[in-house]
């Protein structure tokens, strides 16, 4: 083998480990677990609004009862590859008519989106959740939307991912037992590139399908949508409906999306193509009905950092807010245990609290202000992973009092000559 040949299998060799290393290496899960709080929040959401036309839709006084949604979609799969098998397709309301089950199930599935959110029993919750919206969807295929399958995809990803590992009541409750470690546990990060990937995906075959259309390659597509009364929303100036500015939104709508399939993936232009995807999704969601659909897009762009990058983003956000940052001294003799101290730190991912030794009986605190009359309610109002719990009255009163525990003493050496002399005297 030459040595031009050896050095293009070497390249070749470092290019494949470095992929691996993308794809399946570890890291935090800190950014899953961001991406977990936004999709679920989204898709409770979209349940609630559901509530308003359940009847409507899935129930057997609706346009689609039981027995003709399993016109729409067969209550089994079949496998293929010239077998005769086939395999149940998921969906808890099949057979279904009482309508209280029906509102039962709607209920549990709420419930699991919920804690989801929060992060409580995240794997059970996020599993619930998946094959609910699943069901959901095979129940009632006439009412398929965009939206619905990029917040079914992604929730199915939550299920098969560590989302709870950071950023959850499921750590919280962990750290504060003694039984989490103090910095969130590396995970895989193949769940999170897979729902990138997928995402990129999307953007990259939307804009295959759509340079085949006339009025995207003559630059005119992005004018009609705005004169159809069912798209209608919020009024726009007349000029960004017109040209020319119809034909930069047209091309820069195909660039855009071709980018966030490809180009993302390169660091030194990713923030740019992702602030361009955001305006491009804010521009939708102001001018056009399609609810929800822009914030689930943008909630995805997350999952193209790594964690160890939104932890860094957050420590600098946190320093520009000098104004919201607080000293709190601990009682006279006492210290945070290992257990709270974790606790603490983790609740305040902005870094807005520093924890010292008081010399005082009780609690104390102090802001850029001066002193402050209220610790508890210093450490609260800016520790912001503490108010999904800590409005409830006393709360933090509670944490703080089983925050601490006493300073071991500090034994002073026993000078040298004396040492001796004790040893002489035990001879």
């Amino acid at each position: 083998m030459t040595n031009e040949s050896s050095e293009s299998a070497g390249v070749l060799k470092e290019t494949f480990q470095a992929l691996n290393r993308f794809l399946f290496g570890y890291g935090t899960p800190v950014a899953l677990g961001v991406y977990r709080i936004f999709m679920a929040s989204l898709t409770l959401i979209s349940l609630l609004i559901m509530s308003l036309n359940w009847d409507a839709f899935f129930s057997e006084k609706g346009y689609v009862p039981e027995w003709l949604g399993r016109i729409f979609i067969s209550s089994r799969v079949p496998v293929g590859f010239g077998t005769p098998w086939s395999v149940p397709r998921i969906n808890v309301l099949s057979g279904v008519t009482d309508p209280r089950i029906g509102i039962a199930v709607y209920f549990v599935i709420c419930v699991s989106a919920l804690f989801t959110a929060l992060g409580l029993w995240t794997r059970v919750s996020s599993i619930i959740l998946a094959i609910g919206l699943v069901s959901l969807q095979h129940r009632n295929a006439a009412i398929l939307a965009g939206y619905d399958t990029v917040m079914r995809v992604n929730c199915m990803y939550l299920a098969m991912a560590p989302c709870g590992a950071a950023c959850s009541l499921d750590r919280l409750i962990g750290l504060w037992k003694g039984r989490a470690p103090a910095e969130p546990t590396q995970v895989s990060m193949w769940p999170q590139r897979l729902i990138a990937y997928n995402l990129a995906l999307l953007y990259l075959t939307t804009t295959w399908l759509k340079w085949g259309g006339g009025m995207w390659q003559d630059g005119t597509a992005t004018y009609y949508p705005a004169r159809l009364a069912e798209f209608y929303r919020f009024p726009v100036p007349d000029w960004v409906n017109g040209f020319p500015l119809v034909t930069i939104t047209t091309y820069g709508t195909l660039v855009t999306e071709f980018a966030l399939g490809t180009l993302v993936f390169f660091r030194p232009l990713r923030k740019t193509i992702l602030i361009l995807g955001i305006l491009m999704h804010l521009h939708i969601e102001l001018s056009m009905n399609v609810p929800l659909f822009s914030y689930l897009m943008i909630s995805t762009y997350i999952t193209f950092y790594d964690g160890e990058e939104v932890s860094a983003w957050a420590k600098r956000l946190g320093q520009r807010f000098v104004r919201f940052q607080a000293t709190v001294w601990l009682p006279q003799g006492m210290q945070l245990t290992p257990a709270a101290a974790g606790f603490l730190r983790s609740v305040d991912p902005l870094s807005l609290v520093t924890y010292e030794k008081g010399e005082q009986a009780g609690w104390s605190a102090a802001t850029v202000k001066g002193p402050a009359t209220n610790p508890s309610r210093v450490i609260f109002s800016r520790s912001i992973g503490s108010w999904l719990f800590g409005w409830f009255p006393g709360t933090w009163d509670k944490i703080l009092s089983k925050a601490i525990q006493p300073t071991p003493q500090e034994v002073e050496p026993v000078p040298t000559s004396h040492a001796k002399q004790t040893a002489k005297a035990r001879r």
